[in-house]
């Protein structure tokens, strides 16, 4: 997805990033909050040996890859940078070296 303008300073100047989705970080945080409550109910969800457990198994697999990109910075579409969001387009940009 694109998304704004971030300084790179491999290019050294403003350049449009590649984003991933917004809601992936929201996604992480329902993800720990399902995994908490499957926790607490695992006494419960045992009694079902066939169905239950192979279930709780793949979403907790599925957790590593929804972590994977909820973490993903956003990406310089020149040089294929990853970018940190505390450099900001409005910064000044350094001179050059000829």
């Amino acid at each position: 997805m694109a998304g704004g303008d971030l300084y790179c300073p491999r290019c050294d100047e403003r350049v449009g990033v590649l984003r991933e989705w917004g809601g992936w970080k929201w996604c992480w945080r329902v993800w720990i909050a399902g995994a908490v409550v499957m926790l607490a109910a695992t006494p419960f969800l045992a009694y079902d040996f066939c169905v239950m457990i192979p279930c709780m198994m793949l979403y907790l697999v599925a957790g590593s890859s929804l972590r994977m990109l909820a973490k993903q910075r956003p990406v310089c579409r020149r040089c294929s940078l990853e970018l940190t969001e505390g450099t900001f387009s409005g910064e000044p940009l350094r001179s050059r070296k000829a």
